[in-house]
């Protein structure tokens, strides 16, 4: 038998800490998660310290910390959803960059928009 891929010998899910059914998640996939700053609790899993570990320096989204990690991305989200549940992490919606508020160093809108004015203007001669 190879050992390149070894198949995970417990379920995804154990990861959680979790022994019941998962609670209905309120984050998205793409929400993005920070540490806090509050320590983690004493029944926290490694797997929990280590999603803290990854948000720590920055911050990522939910699937980017199921991916680091491994596991499927409904199971980043329970991991997640715990820790924001506990205080741990911050959540927050992703602002698409073309909202972020520092614009500094890309061109106007209105540049923009004279470019694919411009264009346009190339495409129907």
């Amino acid at each position: 038998m190879s050992r390149g891929h070894q198949r995970r010998l417990l379920p995804a899910y154990l990861a959680t800490g979790a022994g019941g059914a998962p609670l209905p998640t309120t984050l998205d996939t793409l929400t993005a998660l920070r540490a806090s700053g509050l320590p983690l609790a004493a029944y926290h899993t490694p797997v929990h310290r280590r999603v803290v570990e990854l948000v720590t320096d920055g911050s990522l989204t939910a699937v980017e910390i199921a991916a680091y990690l491994g596991l499927p991305a409904s199971v980043g989200l329970m991991l997640a959803e715990q820790l924001v549940s506990d205080g741990v992490l911050r959540a927050s919606v992703p602002v698409p960059d073309a909202l972020a508020p520092s614009r500094a160093g890309r061109p106007s809108m209105q540049l923009m928009e004279e470019v694919l004015s411009g264009l346009q203007s190339l495409r129907v001669a």
